[in-house]
């Protein structure tokens, strides 16, 4: 989870063809999936609004989205998920020193 003031806009980390973009859903709330080709795949949840739709094609930094607490979350912020095929990533691991 990454911590973010509500309304923080949420930007695409690369760019990929929007596959989900719904909500809001009981878990995850307001869910945007990104795939990026190659069997990887981001998913950003809670989000309070979604501003893409399914199909689009986003370059990297195409803002997604705004942080949110929607779905099951005691406050705002984003949850990022990343995925290769079946195994899960810790998106840290590729956001460079500084957060950009």
């Amino acid at each position: 989870d990454v911590a973010a003031p509500p309304g923080a806009p949420v930007t695409a980390p690369a760019g990929g063809v929007i596959r989900v973009a719904h909500g809001p859903l009981l878990l995850e709330g307001n869910l945007v999936m990104l795939d990026h080709g190659h069997g990887l795949v981001s998913a950003f949840l809670h989000l309070s609004r979604i501003d893409v739709k399914e199909g689009q094609h986003v370059v990297r930094g195409a803002r997604l989205g705004l942080v949110g607490m929607t779905g099951r979350a005691t406050g705002p912020h984003l949850h990022w998920a990343l995925s290769w095929r079946t195994a899960r990533l810790d998106p840290a691991l590729f956001v460079p020193a500084g957060g950009n």
